[in-house]
């Protein structure tokens, strides 16, 4: 790590924090025996939130002289921002982004050959403020409780993702690919391992790690009539009714519960149904269909975080595999996404993919090191779903059929055996059980 750029960004870093957290705090404590250790966990989570700008920039191979410039264009931060800014769970990431954006135009000096950098440098910096400022709004408004973790929680989460980073630095090589696989993962890891509003219900706006909270289901193969398994390739199929559905997942789940309660040392008549995880790992090709709320997005998410961290194992290509989720409400259907598009879908930014180095992700692709999953082929109006959506599926199966495929849909959305002859395994949820059961 340069000590140069490391010793600017933590600069940086520690005059903005003491700004947004130290500078208010300190008007509210009035006991320095007190207000010593808050300022203490201030600075801690300063330290643990730089390390991600700086990994960004020397992932870029920037200069000392342009991460000055950069930084020098970040100063004015501390007049654009209060805590209340970026404690609100009500706006995001990306609106705090362009209101800065609006207000603080990217320098000549760094414009014309750093403006995604740039751009990306201040999402990095507001994406870690977000994640810290609701923590500390809520110990403010606890008096500053020393029994409160929640603070200490943030620096070791923060720690924790970029030790991860890190180490899949060391174990790759120093190439631009290695290079912007990290980059890749470390914007997963930190945007999407929290939950996401209206995921579920919160009683708090804190943070809620998306790893902590997930409960595994389970999952069961669909069996096809004689008649529908004949007519797998035609996208009329008649689509199975929510009453019928609902009837399925209660047989299903009554099964399940069966073997449940049978006694130790009996043997069921089913085996227990293989966890979703299980399936993926099993099989190269699955859709999971679900009603409405089963968890089936929820699951991807988890899924994405979970491989981008690699604190779930999963070889592709000899290699951790690559998650790349998009989501069909997000598509334009009459333009879907290649090539370096599909990166620009799924972070929400064309900035990331201009960084991409130029046929990164076909490169990825063709060597089968990526789970490209694709969240509510349901939500596609069923005309352009048989017209746009699945001839461009079936055309990256072909491209690249080293690459494992994890779709989802509900069942009022999805033909039965629309996908068996891609070699498909067609699922169903379960009652759902936590990850140990």
């Amino acid at each position: 790590m340069s000590s140069s750029i490391d010793n600017q960004v933590f600069k940086f870093y520690s005059e903005l924090f003491d700004h947004l957290f130290c500078e208010p705090f300190r008007r509210r404590i009035s006991e320095l025996r007190r207000l010593k250790p808050v300022i203490h966990q201030v600075e801690d989570a300063a330290d643990a939130a730089s390390s991600s700008l700086t990994r960004f920039f020397l992932n870029q191979k920037l200069s000392e002289a342009t991460v000055e410039d950069i930084l020098r264009g970040f100063a004015v931060i501390n007049e654009l921002l209060e805590l209340e800014d970026i404690a609100n769970p009500n706006v995001t990431t990306e609106e705090v982004v362009e209101n800065i954006l609006s207000r603080l135009p990217c320098p000549q000096t760094v414009q014309q050959t750093y403006g995604p950098v740039y751009r990306l440098a201040l999402y990095t910096v507001v994406q870690v403020l977000m994640q810290v400022g609701p923590v500390m709004a809520e110990w403010q408004k606890l008096n500053f409780s020393s029994t409160f973790e929640l603070p200490r929680r943030v620096v070791n989460k923060l720690n924790e993702i970029s030790d991860q980073i890190d180490a899949q630095g060391k174990l790759g090589q120093a190439g631009a690919d290695e290079s912007y696989e990290i980059l890749h993962r470390d914007y997963l890891l930190q945007r999407f391992h929290k939950v996401e509003a209206g995921t579920v219900r919160m009683t708090t706006n804190l943070d809620v790690d998306l790893r902590e909270l997930f409960v595994m289901p389970r999952v069961v193969e669909q069996k096809l009539s004689q008649d529908a398994d004949g007519a797998e390739a035609d996208a009329s199929l008649s689509l199975m009714s929510l009453t019928a559905a609902r009837q399925l997942y209660r047989e299903r789940n009554n099964r399940d519960e069966i073997y449940q309660q049978t006694t130790k040392g009996e043997k069921p008549e089913d085996k227990p149904a293989p966890t979703a995880l299980e399936q993926v790992k099993s099989s190269p090709r699955n859709v999971i269909v679900g009603l409405p709320g089963a968890g089936k997005s929820t699951f991807f998410e988890w899924l994405q975080v979970k491989l981008a961290s690699v604190e779930e194992k999963f070889i592709l290509g000899d290699e951790q595999a690559i998650p790349l989720l998009l989501r069909v409400r997000q598509l334009d259907l009459h333009n879907l996404p290649k090539g370096a598009a599909l990166i620009e879908k799924a972070t929400a930014s064309k900035d990331r993919a201009d960084l991409m180095p130029d046929g990164w992700i076909e490169r990825q692709m063709k060597a089968g090191r990526v789970l490209f999953m694709l969240d509510g082929l349901d939500e596609a109006e069923p005309e352009l779903r048989d017209k746009c959506l699945i001839p461009w599926l079936f055309d990256l199966f072909t491209r690249y059929p080293k690459c494992h495929y994890l779709i989802s849909s509900r069942p009022v959305g999805y033909p039965p055996g629309l996908l068996r002859k891609q070699k498909f395994v067609e699922c169903s949820y379960c009652r759902s059980y936590s990850q140990n059961s």
